[in-house]
């Protein structure tokens, strides 16, 4: 099978893209000084490496969905890991069945080119595609993850793992770590099998692991936990050994795009706007505040509530179903929200924990603009800004340790003679058009 697909594909373009969810451009130059990842080290003579920006709000569902659609998230209508519906007002978590832009091997397929997609966000429940795509985190049986549906039978041989149990690491982080290390082994196996033995032109594989280990164990790399530090660095370090293993199974001819979607920092504490809202008489309940379950809760007498991370809707009349802001209200309150969120401080050290906010139509300019939040705000490094509803503190601790960044995802592109350039690259959306340059120009 592996020689027919060589025959098949022969003058032929091929691109394999490896993504590496939340891993900063400054951890990876650091790990490659320091001599933790030779394999990668020895790329950057082979091509170009670069910083970019990730997306806001900097959520992975909404990097992913900007990177395979090259639109906005009101272009591709993706706004965050919660998102809600406003009349009837509802919370969901959105699929790929709530996409509405084509993806890169949607376009590849419309140009009869075949396309592999492992483990990518957003891609649950799997389209019909023209190759091979395997669902990634969202999706929690196989049986449903795969087209074409045969495609659930091979992964089960393999002891294939869609995604680590991530409340594992709440009851014992040194079996979580030992079950990321199994996903991860899994996960490249497969991506080696499929390599050799599907159809392809554009290969992508999506390494969720990377952002999980992340979030669990990023305090205990930069305090130098003698219980997790090494092996966090020994993770990374499988991660650049099977980058190695990559590489000589693809053939020069082969273009190499390696990106994350965002970086990664220390959480200094967590930051629920919720109650800040709620504080500030903004938002208000139905229930008793130990009764509230959700937003669903919210009274109609609110005028603002927040998603997180750091999204923030104006209750506004004729829009949402409780809606009791009118037009006239709505830019003025805005403003003096805005002007509220900059002024936010911690207690404790009296810093500032809001670095920026924007109005929706200075980030976003597509059809879906009217599903954005009003306002997003972006924090100060440390300050993770959730979306708890009734929560029972402004600031709380939280078990996770490390939070999304915007302005630390990376991209290599391994230089080859189709002209390709990453100079120009300043965010995840920028890739997109990219890739596409290279199968559809020339």
């Amino acid at each position: 099978m592996g020689l027919f697909n060589n025959i098949f594909s022969k003058n032929k373009k091929k691109m394999v893209v490896l993504g590496l969810d939340g891993v900063p451009f400054t951890f990876m130059k650091r790990m490659i000084k320091e001599g933790k990842m030779p394999v990668f080290k020895s790329l950057l003579n082979k091509g170009s490496f670069k910083r970019m920006n990730s997306v806001l709000p900097t959520i992975s569902s909404v990097a992913w969905s900007t990177f395979m659609t090259g639109e906005d998230a009101s272009g591709h209508n993706i706004f965050g890991f919660i998102d809600r519906k406003a009349d009837p007002f509802k919370l969901y978590i959105p699929t790929a069945k709530h996409l509405k832009a084509p993806t890169i091997w949607d376009r590849l397929g419309e140009e009869n080119m075949r396309s592999v997609v492992l483990n990518v966000p957003v891609t649950y429940p799997p389209r019909k595609i023209k190759g091979t795509l395997v669902s990634g985190f969202l999706a929690t049986d196989l049986s449903k993850a795969t087209f074409p549906e045969e495609t659930a039978q091979e992964l089960e041989d393999m002891d294939y793992v869609i995604d680590a149990d991530t409340w594992v690491a709440r009851d014992s982080k040194k079996k979580f770590i030992g079950d990321l290390n199994y996903a991860l082994d899994r996960r490249f196996k497969t991506m080696f099998k499929f390599l050799e033995e599907k159809k392809w032109n554009y290969f992508q594989c999506h390494i969720m692991e990377t952002d999980r280990i992340n979030h669990f164990y990023w305090a205990d790399m930069v305090d130098e936990n003698p219980d997790f530090v090494n092996e966090f660095y020994e993770f990374y370090k499988k991660i650049d050994d099977y980058i190695g293993k990559l590489l000589k199974k693809l053939d020069d001819d082969t273009q190499l795009i390696i990106l994350s979607d965002h970086g990664f920092s220390k959480i200094k504490k967590e930051v629920q706007l919720n109650y800040w809202l709620e504080e500030k008489g903004y938002l208000k309940y139905n229930k008793a505040k130990d009764n509230v379950e959700n937003l669903e809760n919210m009274s109609s007498e609110s005028k603002a509530y927040s998603l997180l991370p750091g999204r923030i809707y104006i209750n506004r009349k004729g829009r949402e179903e409780m809606g009791t802001v009118a037009a006239s209200e709505y830019f003025k309150l805005r403003e003096k929200i805005k002007e509220e969120l900059l002024e936010l401080k911690d207690n404790e050290t009296n810093k500032k924990i809001i670095k920026d906010v924007f109005f929706r139509e200075e980030i976003y300019n597509g059809p879906y603009l009217e599903q954005a939040a009003d306002l997003i705000a972006v924090p100060h490094r440390g300050y993770d800004l959730k979306g708890k509803a009734a929560p029972a503190n402004f600031i709380e601790e939280g078990f996770i340790q490390g939070m999304h960044t915007f302005d630390d995802a990376f991209i290599y592109l391994k230089n080859n003679d189709y002209g390709l350039d990453i100079t120009d690259i300043e965010e995840i959306r920028d890739v997109n058009p990219l890739i596409l340059k290279y199968f559809l120009e020339n």
